[in-house]
Formats: C-alpha cells, sequence, structure tokens
C-alpha cells in the first residue's frame, strides 16, 4: 500500500536501491545513504564521520589530482606524519611534525584540483550537490537529468571505491568553521541534545 510504489532491490554486493518514480520532471533525485555516522567515531576523534563526508569530496586517483602518480608519495608521508603526531605527547615535539605536515600539505595541493567533483557533477547537469552526517548515517545527494545516470553512477563507483584523502589538515577549518556556526543554532541544539539521549 505504498503511495510512492517504492520497489527494493539488493544487488549481489549487498548494496539496496530503493527506487520510487515520478514523471513530474525528467530528473533523478539520488541518495546513497551509508550507515555509518557520529555514533561510529571513535572516543578520541569524534567527528571523524563529518570530516569523512567532507573529504570524499576531494577525489580519487583519477579527478582531483593533476598528477596522481606525483601526488601519492606526498600523501603518504603526510598520513605517517599525522600517525606520528598522533601519537607524541611532547608540545614541542608535536609542533615540529605540525610544521612537517604543513609543508609536506603544500607541496601536495600544487597536485590537488579543487572542486573537480563540483565540476564533474555540473558537467553531467547535476544540481544541489550536497551531502549530511547525522548520528546513524552519512547521505550524500545529487539532483541528475535522467540521461545521465550511467556517467553519474561510474563517477560514484570511483569515488566510493577509489577515495583519495587529500586536502585533509585544511579541511579542519571548514569542520571547525561548521561547528562554531552550529553552537549559535537552536535547532542544532536541540538535535545535539536529542542525539546525546539516543545514542
Amino acid at each position: 500500500n505504498d503511495p510512492l510504489k517504492t520497489r527494493i532491490y539488493t544487488l549481489d554486493n549487498g548494496l539496496k536501491v530503493y527506487m520510487s518514480v515520478n514523471k513530474a520532471e525528467p530528473r533523478i533525485e539520488t541518495y546513497i545513504a551509508v550507515k555509518v555516522g557520529g555514533k561510529n567515531d571513535p572516543s578520541e576523534t569524534t567527528g571523524l564521520a563529518h570530516y569523512f563526508e567532507h573529504l570524499m569530496f576531494k577525489g580519487t586517483q583519477q579527478f582531483g589530482t593533476s598528477n596522481y602518480e606525483a601526488e601519492k608519495p606526498l600523501l603518504d608521508q603526510i598520513e605517517q606524519l599525522f600517525e606520528v603526531y598522533r601519537k607524541t605527547t611532547d608540545d614541542a615535539e608535536r609542533a615540529a611534525i605540525y610544521r612537517q605536515i604543513d609543508s609536506i600539505s603544500y607541496e601536495a595541493s600544487k597536485y590537488a584540483i579543487p572542486n573537480e567533483y563540483d565540476k564533474l557533477m555540473s558537467a553531467i547537469g547535476a544540481l544541489e550537490t550536497n551531502a549530511n552526517t547525522s548520528m546513524d548515517r552519512t547521505v550524500y545527494i545529487e539532483n541528475i537529468p535522467s540521461n545521465q545516470i550511467e556517467n553519474w553512477a561510474r563517477i560514484q563507483a570511483d569515488r566510493f571505491k577509489n577515495v583519495v584523502i587529500r586536502g585533509f589538515h585544511t579541511e579542519l577549518e571548514t569542520i571547525y568553521e561548521e561547528k562554531n556556526m552550529s553552537l549559535t543554532d537552536d535547532n542544532r541544539k536541540v538535535y545535539t541534545t536529542i542525539g546525546e539521549v539516543l545514542y
């Protein structure tokens, strides 16, 4: 008795597809929902799910970079240094490690192509590119022309299978700014309080 006549398919890889037809416009509203949210964050790194949501827009080996082969060794160094930074307790040592991270990140940024994902989506006619993270899920949203479903699916498959973590420490500033803005938002305060009780 579903008025939307939703059809549910389970693919061989376990992915569930929910499909409901609306012929008002020749467009498809897409939502890719992942069952990971704030409740899955490690206690020592709260906000990680939301942070990863942002990093999913930074690209793959195929897009978001002008030369992945040259960029990869730098990204690997940054990852290794962050592991050392995380385990280091001495403030002076941490500051020195962070300066190294900053320096190598600057070199890596020379290969990054900012906003290339958004440009790819615009090129296929996508609107309303967005994402959100809640306590129990992360959702990636697009509104695409119906004749672009194959291009959209190829880009999403690449993004979900081959995401490259770039712009790691600079994206923190964006997350901090979002958090600061939410501190004065009454709706966000209610949502946070409910989340603390439920999760």
